[in-house]
């Protein structure tokens, strides 16, 4: 019997509206098996990669948004933790932008959300690390972002690292917890390996971090202060605050990379403090980044050195001062009248000037006052 003997009965619309049924049927038989909550796929292990895919997934009625975005393709996964201590998941190896969410609760539409994340350090995949208890079961779900083109799917990649408690984590892991530093200069070794981030803690320097570790310190003076991370053996975030708890700091400066062109991804920031004001400083590591902490507090003293008359008359000079500030340069002839010369932005302690006007001039003054 001809094709065309077997669709004679239908009529074109018919027609239509069959074809459209078989293929709604057949993109719903496509879907994962993992598409619903209810068939979340078991994951045993505490090292363990498993492949998947979330192409043809859908998102059911009351499901949370991952990670805060709508999303549409989420597919499940649940492990239960054989023991207490701390688990990291990621999706790093997926060919999407993905969203992760882990959740504990037995029903789609009333989960409690334990750790969730969408883009980590420079990346699109997802990354979230937590405590866990023994014995409790933990859902793992993994969406892809919508960006309205349709393309937050493809194929997962999902990663679980699991480490068994108790964990030593450093003693200043919390703000209550500060180390104190004292005097007038301060260098201190430290370490932020196995520190985390708590609930409510602001993203220093605006960038996401997740091992944090925290300092106090109370001028004795009154000065300009340059805090910093050089020597530390990873990629900092600084952040300097005010306030007595976690929930009302307030910023007073912050630095993320030094040089980033140059390589330098440790931190600095300069700031003015009173004398007895205290300031906590928090030092974190960007994308979760770990190791030794070099921190260094100091005064800085303004100074004006290195003269030298040049070849065409000239005068060329070296500002030393706080980093990341204008300085406005002044000249005299006299010491009582003073003239603006320049502004210049003191990048990393050290720059050199040259005063053009000096090559007519015998005599010339300068002095060098940080801009409010």
């Amino acid at each position: 019997m001809s094709l065309k003997t077997l669709l004679s009965p239908f009529s074109a619309s018919q027609l239509t509206l069959a074809l459209l049924l078989l293929a709604a049927h057949a993109a719903e038989a496509a879907a994962p098996a993992n598409d619903r909550f209810s068939n979340a796929t078991t994951i045993t292990g505490t090292n363990v990669i498993v492949i998947g895919t979330n192409v043809g997934a859908s998102k059911e009625g009351g499901e949370p948004a991952h990670a805060g975005d709508p999303g549409g393709s989420s597919v499940w996964w649940t492990w239960t933790a054989p023991g207490s201590g701390e688990v990291r998941i990621s999706t790093d190896g997926s060919d999407f932008d993905t969203l992760l969410g882990v959740y504990t609760g037995t029903k789609v539409n009333s989960l409690s959300l334990v750790a969730s994340n969408d883009d980590h350090g420079s990346l699109m995949t997802s990354s979230v690390r937590f405590q866990v208890a023994q014995g409790v079961q933990y859902y793992i779900a993994v969406d892809g972002y919508d960006d309205g083109s349709g393309s937050g799917v493809g194929s997962v990649t999902l990663t679980l690292l699991f480490f068994q408690g108790p964990i030593v984590r450093p003693a200043n892991d919390n703000f209550t917890n500060r180390m104190a530093l004292t005097g007038v200069s301060v260098t201190v070794t430290a370490a932020n390996v196995m520190a985390t981030r708590e609930d409510n803690e602001p993203a220093h320097a605006d960038v996401f971090g997740d091992t944090s570790v925290w300092f106090t310190w109370t001028a004795p003076i009154t000065a300009a202060v340059r805090v910093s991370t050089e020597g530390s053996a990873f990629d900092t975030l600084l952040g300097i605050y005010s306030g007595t708890t976690l929930s009302d700091l307030i910023q007073i400066a912050s630095g993320d990379d030094i040089d980033p062109l140059g390589g330098i991804l440790t931190s600095a920031a300069t700031f003015d403090v009173q004398a007895g004001q205290a300031i906590h400083i928090a030092v974190d590591g960007y994308d979760g980044a770990a190791g030794q902490i070099i921190l260094r507090v100091e005064a800085v003293s303004t100074r004006l050195g290195g003269c030298k008359r040049l070849a065409n008359g000239q005068f060329r000079f070296t500002l030393t001062g706080a980093a990341e500030r204008y300085y406005d340069i002044q000249a005299s002839g006299d010491l009582k009248l003073w003239g603006p010369v320049t502004r210049v932005f003191n990048t990393n302690g050290t720059v050199v000037i040259t005063d053009p006007v000096a090559s007519n001039l015998r005599l010339r003054f300068y002095r060098a006052m940080i801009v409010p």
